[in-house]
C-alpha cells in the first residue's frame, strides 16, 4: 500500500515528478533497521516541491493505492515543520487501515503557519513485522479563528509523537501479528476499526518517544520551527482525549492535480551524494544516496557532507564515475569572479571544511574543529552487567542509546517494575539489541539543552553531557581525530574523511587529481 495523495515524495502519482527519481518502491516498507526512517530521506530534496496548501482549521484527505492490506492494522497521519526530526500525530486510525481508499483528516487550528511535511505511516496486522511511510511536502495557512472544534489542546507542540515499531534502530518496539496497535496516546482525531474502540487496552512500551531522531533526519536550516524538541516524551504533553473527525460543518476536498512544483534555481540549489551510480545528482536524493545496504556495499558521503556548492571547476574536480551534469541542468552561483573557486562543506553540527581550488596548484583544506567525539576522546562503552551499569549511568534521557559494545545497544525505556531501582527510566536488560549487519554503535555525548534540562546529570559522565550513543554504518578504517581530515590510501587513488571520528571511505578521487599527504592535488 501506498499514499496517492498528496503526492508523496518522489512518487510515480506525481504528474510533475522527474522520471529518473520515480521510487517504484514505495509500497514497501521501511528498512527494518531504521536505516531509512523518515520518509527514506527524500525530506531532504531541495528544493521543496510543495504539493498542496492546507488552512488551519479546514478538513481535507489522503488517500491510498494497491491490494496488499495485510488484513489493515493501524495508521496515523502526522505533521512535521522540522524537516522530519519530529512528527506530531493530527489523526489516529487503530484498527481496519487501510482498508479503506480514502481518509479524512484535519488540520488543527493551531497547526503553525510555514511548510511541512505530511506523513501516512501504517503498522500492519499480518505478514512480516514491518513500518510504512510516505511523506508529501505541504504548506499550511492560518484560517478563520472564528469556529475552533472543542479539543483539550491549544497548541501543537502538546501533540503526540508519531508512533514507532519494528525499527530496530530507532526503539525496542515491535507488534503482535494478528494484533493491530492500539496507540496509547493517538492524538485529537481518532477513528476505530477491525472491533476495535477507546476502550481496547493500549499496546505495550514507550514507542512514541520523540528521540531518537531517525538516521535520515539533516537539519538543513529552513525548517519552520527552528529547532526540534529532542527529549519530549508523551506524558509531557498530557492526556489527549479522542474525538471524531466529523463536523458537519467543514467540508472534505477531493485530490485536485498538484501544482507545478517550484523550478530548480541557483540559489537554492543543493547536491547530494549519489554512491550508487557515481557522482552527484542535482537539486534531490535518490533512495540509494539516502540510505545505504548493510551488506557491505560502496559507502555513501559522510553525514557532514550535506551541502555542496561551486563553479564548473569545482563541479567537475569531484563529479567522480564519469558522469556529468547535464547541459541544462541549473548551475550554482560562483562565490567569487577571480581565478580561485570555493567549495564549502556545510558541518552537520561538527565542522566546516572548506577547499579552496586552485587552476594548477595545490586544492588545500582548512578545518574548523567542532564538538564531535573522535577517536581520541570519545567516551567508553558501557560494558558489565545491566545493574552496574545502571548503577553508573542513571539517571538516563528517554529513549537515548547506550552502547555496551561496538555491537550491542540498550535503550533508556520507562521502568515497569522489572528494574529495582528509584528511577522511573531505566536501562534494561530485555531491550539489549545486536545491530544490524554493516552497522555499528558509536559511543557519544551530548550536551543537555533547554528541552534536557529537566533530568538530573546522569552519572559516570562529566559534568554537563549525557550520553546519546549512535547507531551508524560501521567504519572498518578506524578512529580518527580531526573531523574534515583526508587520508590517501591505494597509491594516492582513493581517499577517506574523518567524519565523526571515524574513516569513511570516499573512493577514487577525481580525474586529474591525486591524493597525497592528506590533500588534493591537480595532477600537472
Amino acid at each position: 500500500m501506498e499514499m496517492s495523495w498528496p503526492y508523496p515524495l518522489h512518487s510515480k502519482y506525481n504528474p510533475d515528478a522527474v522520471a529518473a527519481d520515480i521510487d517504484y518502491s514505495m509500497t514497501s516498507p521501511l528498512s527494518a533497521d531504521g536505516s531509512n526512517f523518515p520518509c527514506k530521506g527524500y525530506q531532504n530534496d531541495r528544493p521543496k516541491q510543495i504539493v498542496e496548501t492546507y488552512t488551519a482549521g479546514s478538513s481535507y484527505n489522503i488517500t491510498l493505492a494497491g491490494t496488499a492490506t495485510h488484513k489493515g492494522g493501524s495508521c496515523q497521519i502526522s505533521l512535521s515543520y522540522d524537516n522530519g526530526a519530529t512528527f506530531r500525530v493530527i489523526k489516529s486510525m487503530i484498527g481496519g487501515c487501510p482498508l479503506k481508499d480514502t481518509y479524512d483528516f484535519s488540520v488543527p487550528s493551531y497547526a503553525p503557519n510555514g511548510n511541512a511535511l505530511l506523513a501516512w505511516t501504517w503498522q500492519n496486522e499480518v505478514g512480516n513485522r514491518e513500518f510504512y511511510m510516505n511523506c508529501a511536502e505541504v504548506n499550511v495557512v492560518s484560517g478563520s479563528q472564528k469556529r475552533r472544534r472543542r479539543r483539550d489542546v491549544q497548541s501543537f507542540d502538546q501533540l503526540p509523537f508519531i508512533w514507532k515499531a519494528n525499527l530496530e534502530g530507532i526503539n525496542d518496539c515491535t507488534t503482535t501479528e494478528g494484533d493491530d496497535p492500539v496507540y496509547p496516546n493517538p492524538g485529537p482525531d481518532v477513528e476505530y476499526g477491525n472491533g476495535y474502540s477507546s476502550s481496547s487496552a493500549s499496546s505495550p512500551g514507550t514507542c512514541d518517544s520523540a528521540t531518537p531522531f531517525g538516521q535520515t533526519y539533516k537539519d538543513l536550516g529552513d525548517s519552520t520551527i527552528s529547532s526540534p524538541t529532542d527529549t519530549d516524551s508523551p506524558s509531557s504533553s498530557g492526556s489527549i482525549d479522542s474525538y471524531s473527525a466529523s463536523d458537519p460543518t467543514i467540508t472534505t476536498s477531493a485530490a485536485p492535480k498538484a501544482k507545478s512544483a517550484d523550478s530548480y534555481s541557483d540559489d537554492s540549489m543543493t547536491e547530494s551524494w549519489n554512491h550508487g551510480k557515481g557522482g552527484y545528482r542535482n537539486g534531490h536524493a535518490s533512495d540509494d544516496s539516502a540510505t545505504e545496504s548493510s551488506d557491505g556495499g560502496s559507502h555513501g558521503l559522510p553525514g557532514f557532507m550535506t551541502k555542496f556548492g561551486s563553479d564548473d571547476s569545482a563541479t567537475e574536480a569531484w563529479n567522480r564515475g564519469g558522469s556529468t551534469r547535464p547541459s541544462d541542468s541549473p548551475r550554482a552561483r560562483p562565490a567569487s569572479t577571480d581565478s580561485r573557486s570555493t567549495v564549502t562543506v556545510t558541518a552537520d553540527c561538527e565542522s566546516t571544511v572548506i577547499i579552496t581550488v586552485y587552476p594548477s596548484a595545490t586544492m588545500t583544506t582548512s578545518t574548523t574543529p567542532g564538538a564531535s567525539a573522535t577517536g581520541s576522546s570519545r567516551p567508553p562503552y558501557a560494558t558489565g552487567s545491566i545493574e552496574a551499569v545502571n548503577a553508573k549511568y542513571l539517571p538516563c534521557v528517554p529513549g537515548t542509546f547506550l552502547c555496551t559494545s561496538k555491537t550491542t545497544f540498550l535503550t533508556c525505556n520507562y521502568n515497569d517494575g522489572t528494574i529495582k531501582s528509584d528511577e522511573t527510566w531505566v536501562y534494561s536488560s530485555r531491550t539489549e539489541r545486536t545491530v544490524a549487519a554493516g552497522m555499528e554503535c558509536l559511543p557519544v555525548l551530548a550536551p543537555y539543552s533547554s528541552s534536557t534540562d529537566q533530568y538530573d546529570q546522569q552519572s559516570g559522565v562529566k559534568s554537563g553531557s549525557y550520553r546519546d550513543d549512535r547507531y551508524i554504518r560501521e567504519r572498518p578504517d578506524g578512529d580518527c581525530d580531526v573531523d574534515g581530515s583526508f587520508k590517501c590510501s591505494a597509491s594516492g587513488t582513493q581517499f577517506s574523511v574523518c567524519d565523526h571520528g571515524g574513516w569513511a571511505a570516499m573512493g577514487a578521487v577525481a580525474a586529474g587529481t591525486t591524493c597525497s599527504n592528506g590533500k588534493i592535488l591537480a595532477s600537472s
